[in-house]
């Protein structure tokens, strides 16, 4: 139904994640992470992203609306705490800024769609 609530990570972000466990591979082998955006990287996919992407892209998006999903979570948020606290890591590209950079990858890639 678009209200559904997700963290969102930035690639850099992630290999960043996997750098911090090379690490410190003495700390981080045989150890489990969540790996994600955290409670700071949070949005509601179509409520705040839609806006947030229409802003961007400068024209209205045209979205369709069903049903909810037997099954999909209502909000989900990677509880980072531990990839933090272990690897001293933590992401540095906000929500806005990835959108931003993810639509000019796009827009400077489109032979590739």
């Amino acid at each position: 139904d678009g209200k559904q609530v997700r963290d969102l990570l930035f690639v850099n972000d992630l290999v960043a994640a996997y750098d911090a466990a090379i690490d410190r591979i003495d700390v981080s082998a045989g150890q489990v992470f969540n790996i994600g955006g955290g409670r700071d990287n949070t949005i509601s996919i179509w409520t705040e992203f839609a806006p947030m992407l229409e802003k961007i892209v400068g024209h209205p998006l045209e979205v369709k609306r069903s049903d909810w999903r037997p099954g999909d979570q209502r909000v989900y948020v990677s509880d980072i705490r531990k990839a933090g606290s272990v690897l001293g890591w933590t992401p540095k590209v906000t929500v806005e800024e990835g959108v931003k950079r993810l639509a000019e990858w796009v827009k400077e890639n489109r032979d590739l769609f």
